[in-house]
């Protein structure tokens, strides 16, 4: 599936416009409107991963329902995580302040992917005990999910089974794209709408902000 910001291209890794390039966009600096944006943005984070926390509560508990259950998560997941992913670059485009709110999807859409393979991991620990070297619950799986993002490798807890070894492997080839990719896309939407507020600054001088 590909992602596009309306036909801008972005060269090298893209990344996140600075901050200060938010202002350049023609509006005056208003600390009071900043201050409101970051407490906003600070509430939508709380939000959203109390959203993310709610999600993993829903993985199975034990190896009945871990056979009932693991269709309906990685669809269900799949299909959340791709329509808020578009959401978050709308609402990117749409903020007065893209550069924040950019930031704050990267931290939300990592946080709901690795929220989704750690579901799975729960799963294949309940369905097959021993696939790893100690049994997962939702904290660890989440844990062992961070720790094969950031390729830490720290060997606390490793794959045995083949079912586990073939998601961790999933995940890890997901990994590499995952980090330039989505940095790139919500870049991409920060400065195409930092772009377009001083295109419409330049063309309405006198408009207030």
């Amino acid at each position: 599936m590909s992602w596009q910001t309306d036909g801008m291209t972005i060269s090298g890794m893209g990344g996140i416009p600075d901050g200060d390039d938010d202002l350049s966009a023609g509006a005056p600096i208003d600390r009071r409107h900043m201050a409101i944006a970051v407490a906003q943005t600070l509430l939508r984070l709380l939000v959203g991963l109390a959203f993310i926390l709610w999600m993993m509560s829903l993985a199975p508990e034990s190896a009945e329902d871990s056979a009932i259950y693991p269709a309906m998560l990685a669809v269900g997941g799949i299909t959340v995580y791709v329509l808020y992913f578009r959401r978050q670059i709308k609402g990117v485009y749409k903020s007065h302040y893209p550069t924040l709110r950019a930031i704050e999807a990267l931290i939300l859409t990592a946080a709901m992917f690795l929220a989704i393979f750690s579901m799975a991991y729960v799963e294949i620990s309940l369905a097959h005990p021993g696939s790893f070297t100690e049994n997962l619950d939702t904290f660890t799986a989440y844990y062992y999910a961070l720790t094969v993002l950031a390729t830490v490798g720290f060997g606390d807890i490793a794959p045995n089974s083949v079912a586990a070894r073939s998601v961790t492997m999933v995940q890890m080839s997901l990994d590499i794209a995952f980090i330039a990719v989505l940095i790139r896309i919500m870049g991409g939407a920060a400065k195409k709408a930092i772009r377009e507020r001083a295109r419409e600054a330049a063309e309405h001088p006198t408009d207030k902000a």
